[in-house]
């Protein structure tokens, strides 16, 4: 969708002041509700670290189409990201630092980034064509979008994860319209329909359904899992590119689709794995379980 609107939208300054404010309109709701029943205490101060971290990560973002990269070399990088999210989930949360000594985790990581290689190695070639500016923008965007998931993990707690983004992403939206004018907003006036659904369409799907469902899956899985199932993203997009526009794919990027989803399986197997190995042992240590515990 970002490479599409690049026909249109002169930079992603401007693309950013439209997408990120119409996905938190749908969030309004439980937005308004936290204000009004005093909701969260000081999370909502909290909230400007992944805030900050997100308007960064969302600027680059939307910078990269416009410095010489197709679109598969920009997923390529930044599916880099799982990398910083999975060093920075081991360095702030115990929990997920247990992932450490799983050897399931690893297995799992280790099939599921030999897979997106195999299965992008078209791209990775493509990233020696890059430039300078552009290689180093999505440096930086894989940076803090690996970040970003252990900053909303470490002020989420038990909060509801769609009133977390709904505060977040309205501190984002804010942001981002501040740095709007270091594009050209008045082009919009001049943007024809399709593009402007486009632009509304990539807003919902992109931002708000995608961000929400990342959200409730921290909260679940934690970070460092959710930050490396984001590796399938590519994968999907050729599934979803085979069935809608016909388009044919080699069968390396077949077979390495179906490795990186194996490992990302066998690697989202391994925080319960974990979580049984440490009831375990808390368990050997401790007195005997109650044969009825509470949810």
């Amino acid at each position: 969708m970002l490479q599409y609107l690049r026909n249109y939208v002169p930079d992603g300054f401007t693309a950013n002041m439209i997408r990120y404010p119409v996905a938190s309109l749908f969030y309004l709701p439980l937005l308004i509700d936290g204000i009004i029943h005093r909701r969260g205490g000081k999370f909502w101060l909290t909230a400007l670290l992944p805030a900050a971290i997100n308007i960064a990560a969302q600027t680059f973002w939307g910078m990269a189409p416009y410095h010489h990269m197709d679109a598969g070399v920009i997923s390529f990088l930044l599916r880099l990201s799982a990398i910083w999210g999975v060093l920075g989930a081991f360095l702030v949360f115990p929990d997920e630092r247990r992932l450490a000594r799983s050897p399931i985790f690893w297995a799992g990581t280790t099939i599921a980034l030999g897979g997106f290689v195999i299965m992008s190695w078209a791209h990775v070639l493509g990233v020696r064509e890059s430039g300078l500016a552009g290689l180093v923008i999505m440096f930086f965007c894989g940076l803090f979008q690996g970040l970003y998931g252990v900053a909303v993990r470490y002020v989420m707690g038990k909060l509801n994860p769609l009133f977390v983004f709904a505060v977040v992403g309205s501190y984002t939206s804010i942001g981002l319209i501040i740095m709007a004018p270091l594009g050209n907003p008045a082009s919009l006036l001049r943007l024809p329909m399709m593009p402007w659904i486009m632009l509304l369409v990539s807003a919902v799907v992109g931002i708000g359904l995608a961000h929400g469902m990342y959200y409730v899956a921290v909260q679940r899985m934690g970070a460092a899992v959710s930050t490396l199932l984001l590796s399938v993203t590519p994968f999907v997009t050729i599934c979803g590119s085979s069935i809608l526009l016909n388009e044919r794919f080699s069968p390396a990027q077949w077979i390495g689709g179906t490795i990186l989803v194996l490992g990302a399986t066998i690697a989202v197997r391994a925080p319960r794995n974990v979580l049984e190995i440490t009831h375990a042992n808390d368990s050997s240590t401790t007195e005997p379980a109650d044969p009825h515990p509470t949810a």
